[in-house]
């Protein structure tokens, strides 16, 4: 049985990215950029007026006021998207739209606010500051600069900023596909009622939303009975995708058959077994180079095997530079009790108590009780040589729950300055 660290390094070696496909900017929000973005020219590419107004000389307006109002001759008006036609010169302006070039010979926008015009002149009511509300050739981003790295998950900004670049079509990491197959004669799926002893099939629908979360895309491959032959089937069409995940089967009891069926159709197993709690049965290795992970049949130790390992691999292969769920510093809130050998992954609720973060468990923290995963913010790491967890100690927590730990209030200044007071 390897340590937690030991299992999620075979897994990370073992995986590499997948490779590139061409994609619309339309449809690569939240993907994986493939290649580096570089600017092909300046942006903006020409001196440009950040405000609707008058551009002028400011050598003629430097002495300009409310009182003493500078008068000048209009020339000519220069919308946005149309090219000056005549140069300001001594006495004149040039009426200007916001984003239009400035006509050579200006240096400086007066607002229209801080003016008066007949049409044909314009009286200056306040004199300009040097370069005033002028955005330079470049000011957003120069030719050849770096814009966007390999590695970067795609925002909605980031869409639009290559589109002022002409890139219509990127390169970006291709989504793995991910094979879903349940084992066990007890499971049913989720449009059947239960009868006797049977059970939902709940597992392969968080692992579907959980692949999906992390960038895969996921294929449900059905449920398996407790039957070799049916469970070797299955096993050698999911192991035909880039990462394949089976649910129960990998302990020591008599109907566990995926353990011997891996064997038997060549997985190289890289460990079957991890000092963890839930999910101490994982089995993980390789079918022809393709990751498999063979999960726990218990819903919550099948999710925290996926969070932990699973999502890891999948992030990397994905392209992602970030691979792990996000972590934050918590302080426990009460005594939580664990084995003394091994790692606990205890599920838990935060709550903020002056700048500190308070890790609570969410209840009953048996492998069965998948409420309670649902419940929790973040799954609490208690390392494997404490027992218990004692109240204040400060521990590293991995998050499920970001919104947990925002402030999503509506107010942006006025919050900020109530939290001063």
């Amino acid at each position: 049985m390897v340590s937690v660290d030991e299992a999620l390094a075979l897994v990370l070696d073992s995986v590499a990215p997948l490779g590139l496909e061409r994609v619309s900017i339309l449809t690569a929000r939240g993907r994986v950029l493939g290649e580096e973005i570089r600017s092909p020219r300046d942006i903006p590419g020409f001196d440009n007026s950040a405000m609707d107004g008058y551009a002028v000389r400011r050598d003629d307006v430097v002495q300009a006021a409310e009182n003493r109002p500078v008068r000048l001759t209009v020339t000519e008006t220069i919308a946005a998207g149309a090219m000056p036609s005549k140069p300001v010169t001594a006495a004149h302006a040039a009426r200007i739209m916001t984003g239009a070039p400035i006509p050579e010979g200006a240096d400086a926008i007066v607002p229209v606010e801080r003016t008066r015009s007949d049409g044909v002149t314009v009286e200056i009511l306040q004199a300009p500051e040097p370069n005033a509300f002028i955005r330079p050739r470049g000011e957003d981003l120069r030719s050849g600069e770096l814009i966007l790295s390999p590695g970067r998950i795609l925002t909605a900004a980031d869409l639009g900023t290559l589109a002022s670049l002409n890139r219509a079509m990127i390169y970006v990491y291709r989504r793995p596909r991910v094979a879903l197959v349940a084992t066990g004669d007890e499971l049913v799926d989720v449009d059947q009622a239960p009868i006797g002893s049977q059970v939902i099939n709940s597992s392969a629908y968080g692992l579907y939303g959980a692949i999906e979360e992390a960038g895969g895309e996921p294929v449900m491959l059905g449920i398996a009975p407790d039957n070799p032959d049916e469970i070797r089937a299955r096993l050698r069409q999911a192991a035909g995708f880039d990462m394949a995940l089976s649910t129960g089967g990998v302990s020591a009891g008599a109907f566990d058959h995926v353990k011997s069926v891996l064997d038997e159709i060549g997985m190289r197993e890289l460990f079957h077994g991890v000092a963890q709690r839930p999910g101490r049965p994982l089995k993980y290795g390789l079918i022809e180079g393709r990751p498999f992970f063979g999960l726990p049949g218990n819903p919550v130790s099948t999710m925290v095997c996926f969070f932990v390992y699973a999502r890891a691999a999948l992030r990397k292969m994905a392209g992602a530079a970030d691979w792990s769920l996000p972590r934050i510093q918590v302080r426990c809130g009460v005594d939580i009790p664990k084995p003394t050998n091994l790692t606990e992954f205890a599920r838990v609720t935060l709550e903020r108590e002056g700048d500190t973060w308070m890790a609570r468990p969410t209840g009953n923290q048996s492998s069965g009780a998948l409420s309670s995963l649902s419940k929790a913010d973040a799954l609490l790491i208690g390392p494997a040589g404490e027992n218990p967890l004692k109240k204040g100690r400060e521990l590293t927590a991995l998050l499920l729950n970001q919104g947990a730990v925002a402030d999503t209030g509506a107010f942006v200044e006025a919050r900020r300055l109530r939290q001063k007071d």
